[in-house]
Formats: C-alpha cells, sequence, structure tokens
C-alpha cells in the first residue's frame, strides 16, 4: 500500500514562508527540524502536508522539488525497486522522530522519498 505523504519546497526565507502558507492556506506548524545544514518545517493542513527547507547556501531556485509517498513497508519497496535496477541515490535514514526515509531520483532528476511512519 502506498500513500502520500508530503511535497518537499525548498524556500529563501523559512519565517516568511511558514508565515505565508499559515496565511493563505491555513496550514499549522507540525515540526521542526535540522537535517545536513538546511532548516526544515513540516506543516500541515487536515492530510496535506508539505515541507519548507531553507539550505544554508540556497542557489538560485529552479523547480527544486521531492515528491514523498508514505509506504507501510520501505524495506519491501527498496527490495522492489532494486529488482527494478534503481538503487537509493541517499539512505535509508532512521530520522530522531522515528521515521524511516530512503531516497531516489527520477530520469529528469527529481527526488523520490519513500518514507515509513
Amino acid at each position: 500500500m502506498m500513500r502520500w505523504h508530503h511535497s518537499g519546497i525548498e524556500v529563501r526565507n523559512l519565517d516568511d514562508s511558514i508565515s505565508f502558507y499559515e496565511r493563505m492556506f491555513d496550514f499549522k506548524i507540525e515540526q521542526f527540524l535540522t537535517w545536513s545544514g538546511e532548516k526544515i518545517a513540516f506543516l500541515k493542513n487536515d492530510d496535506v502536508r508539505i515541507e519548507l527547507i531553507e539550505a544554508e547556501n540556497t542557489p538560485d531556485l529552479c523547480h527544486s522539488v521531492h515528491v514523498a509517498w508514505q509506504v507501510d513497508d520501505i524495506e519491501s519497496w527498496m527490495k522492489r525497486l532494486d529488482g527494478k535496477g534503481l538503487s537509493p541515490s541517499e539512505g535509508p535514514y532512521k530520522l530522531k522522530n522515528g521515521w524511516i526515509t530512503v531516497f531516489y531520483e527520477g530520469l529528469d532528476g527529481e527526488v523520490i522519498e519513500l518514507i515509513q511512519v
């Protein structure tokens, strides 16, 4: 089974972006993380979750997007994708909040994340 988990958006200023999504779309802050020099905020509105990412050295923002799907058994998915010739570009990682995540690269460079919560 696969369910949508979140979309990631790289931003220039995390505080401004949080305010925008709270104000315009009624998102609420779910949690903050710091990961590999990035400040990350997860925002949620009902079943919709977005991840806002501010890097220390943000290059020109140009379609820097990733998608993430929640899966029940990340190891099973990794084996399935490996069997089809797709290897992780990063991970798997176990985050402090207990989530396990692994990243793949799509044909056009998009980041595809699978996450088990």
